[in-house]
């Protein structure tokens, strides 16, 4: 199972300014800085939403998380629906069309593109009796990408673009199509500040078929 870093313990402020050190790493984190950031950067400011919204949600001031749900939305076509967690050090550039589900959970150091959905896999099941996803720390999420279900994705595993995941994505694997399948192997190298935080295992030796010695007479 993946390292799932939750958001438990950390105040808004933890939230925020680990969201910031993604845009601006090793810069001296301040309110004054997310400030100046998100005016060039719309996904900051819409996770500060996010992270409102997550906080209080968790407080259980259902009410206020889903009037930010609804700001979300109208702000930047962003569908954070109360009740996911989200650790740590999210980057999230283009929070345009993402939709993310009640149930969702995500690790820390997590990149995301834009128009992804991470939700059920059958809409027509009621509340509680279909699961949705998690994903590991460090894993990256390209854009339009569709995790359905309760499918897990590894620590550091690519998500590529327009891939529809419906099946586990183990560690460090990169994964692309419809249905997603494995195509290359990653390290676990994080965007933005490109620190090295693992380095994914070798493949497998090749099994070469044995040699079988000619009979006498054939």
């Amino acid at each position: 199972m993946p390292i799932v870093t939750s958001s438990e313990g950390l105040s808004f402020k933890d939230l925020v300014f680990s969201d910031l050190d993604r845009y601006l790493p090793g810069v001296r984190t301040s309110w004054l800085r997310v400030l100046i950031t998100g005016i060039s950067h719309p996904g900051l400011v819409a996770q500060v939403v996010l992270r409102a919204q997550q906080v209080a949600f968790r407080k259980g001031k259902v009410r206020r998380a889903f009037i930010l749900r609804s700001v979300g939305m109208y702000l930047f076509g962003a569908d954070f629906v109360p009740g996911m967690d989200i650790g740590p050090g999210l980057i999230m550039p283009h929070p345009n069309g993402v939709v993310m589900g009640n149930g969702l959970r995500m690790g820390a150091n997590i990149s995301l593109g834009d128009g992804i959905t991470l939700g059920v896999k059958q809409p027509d099941v009621p509340p509680g009796q279909d699961e949705f996803p998690t994903v590991g720390d460090g894993a990256i999420i390209l854009s339009h990408a569709v995790l359905a279900g309760p499918v897990t994705i590894g620590n550091y595993a690519q998500v590529g673009a327009n891939t529809v995941v419906l099946s586990d994505v183990a560690d460090h694997a990169v994964v692309f199509g419809v249905p997603a399948r494995k195509v290359a192997m990653r390290d676990g190298v994080i965007p933005g500040s490109y620190e090295l935080k693992a380095v994914a295992p070798p493949p497998p030796p090749k099994k070469t078929a044995a040699k079988t010695a000619d009979k006498p007479g054939a």
